[in-house]
């Protein structure tokens, strides 16, 4: 077992404090569902769980927060890293218009468990989401999209911006155009997650922190989970364990269907007052269309700008530097602001760019995979497997597999992505 390393001293910690205590597991325990992984995705299934009647036991490897869901940009979108005209011309179009709405419907959830759960203070907005083109060619691609998605889809929440308007927006000249998507939004990721938390405790769900999953033994009708403090016995387990399933051999079989991916961001101080009112001035989230997507917000009068490419397990200066370098490239006027946070965490890939969610057998079932948009989704996802262990009506589409997947060479996944990560940034730097 790989031990999680603390919470990242990010901007999100830092507005929250240390948060509620939960304490570790130290004794045995019995339940009918155990989850592994204290996350979004395991969070929302165990809501539903013990919403179903059944006891629910969470084991969170770190202190809460300390994975992805409290890490994130804290972008709440309605789509997956697979474009759904891509997912048209494979599958046919009455996938695609299912896929769109399981996409739209994820937001919705979020929003339905915020007001069902009374969770206070999230920070959420549904403010929409800007798509910035960097290039004529981007720009054509994005509004081509736009039209199939309102003229195939019925997508009505879509609206073309020229340069000029996406300029008065973002206060940067670097853009030629983009697309507007009203229905996404953003929040505060951490406080979102530790109000998860204290509504699962306070339904009778069975939350433990710093207890890692060591293994998991299926034998005579019932599954063990043995942990440092005592061991877990439940009929069955779902694995939320995401981009850390690498962190315990109780989770190997779904980290070898994964690609982990580090991404990492930057926040400044806050702005002077000039640079807050022309910068970002309707402070929603907005992502740009390189190959190496670079997405920025504003949060609490500060810049956040954040992206892919920061490789290893550990944060790395050089990621860092290359993420500010980018955002001076795009908004000059940050030049001289200095940066006051810098933190990343790890994203879970996917080789057909969707979720998977499944049973690796009769008592263990998982989802994973969310290729950095499951700020949503992941929830969604969470709520809809427990729904489907339960024999709840539900819809994953695209996300069900009737096994788990496995990522093909995978002991050369750390240098295929290297690679890749190389050829994207010689393609974006030479405007291709």
């Amino acid at each position: 077992m790989t031990t999680l390393p603390p919470p990242a001293k990010s901007l999100w910690r830092d507005q929250i404090g240390s948060g509620a205590d939960f304490p570790a597991l130290t004794r045995d325990i019995s339940c009918d569902l155990a989850i592994v992984g204290g996350g979004y995705t395991g969070l929302h299934a165990a809501l539903t769980l013990a919403a179903a009647g059944l006891s629910v036991v969470v084991l969170e490897a770190g202190i809460p927060g300390t994975g992805g869901s409290g890490g994130n940009g804290g972008v709440v979108s309605a789509k997956f890293r697979r474009g759904f005209a891509e997912i048209a011309k494979s599958e046919g179009i009455d996938m695609a218009r299912r896929m769109h709405n399981i996409a739209t419907g994820s937001v919705d959830h979020l929003i339905r468990s915020i007001d069902d759960l009374d969770l206070k203070d999230t920070g959420f907005r549904k403010d929409g989401a800007l798509k910035c083109a960097h290039s004529a060619k981007a720009f054509d691609h994005a509004r081509q999209e736009a039209d199939w998605l309102r003229n195939t889809l019925g997508d009505t929440g879509l609206q073309v911006l020229d340069a000029d308007a996406v300029a008065a927006e973002t206060g940067s000249s670097h853009f030629v155009g983009g697309v507007l998507q009203n229905g996404a939004g953003t929040i505060q990721p951490l406080a979102y997650l530790l109000q998860l938390w204290a509504a699962a405790q306070a339904r009778g769900i069975a939350l433990f922190s710093q207890t890692s999953a060591l293994s998991i033994d299926e034998r005579q009708g019932q599954v063990r989970i043995p942990t440092p403090g005592g061991t877990v016995t439940a009929d069955r387990v779902l694995l939320a364990t995401n981009a850390y399933s690498w962190l315990t051999s109780a989770a190997k079989p779904v980290a070898r269907s994964l690609v982990p991916f580090r991404s990492a961001m930057i926040a400044t101080e806050p702005l002077s007052e000039d640079l807050d009112r022309r910068l970002l001035a309707k402070a929603r989230s907005y992502t740009e269309t390189r190959r190496m997507m670079r997405w920025f917000r504003k949060v609490d009068g500060r810049v956040i700008f954040g992206g892919r490419g920061a490789l290893g397990a550990v944060d790395a200066p050089a990621a860092f530097q290359r993420l500010a370098t980018a955002m001076v490239k795009i908004f000059p006027d940050l030049r001289e602001t200095p940066i006051e946070h810098r933190w990343s965490g790890q994203v879970a890939l996917t080789f057909d760019g969707l979720p998977h969610a499944g049973a690796m057998s009769p008592r263990v079932t998982f989802a994973a995979g969310f290729n950095g948009t499951g700020v949503a989704m992941s929830g969604f996802v969470g709520d809809q497997i427990a729904r489907q262990m339960t024999g709840q009506h539900h819809d994953l589409g695209m996300i069900a597999r009737a096994s788990l997947p496995k990522v093909p060479f995978y002991p050369l996944r750390a240098v295929a992505v290297r690679a890749t990560t190389s050829y994207y940034e010689m393609l974006d730097a030479i405007g291709m």
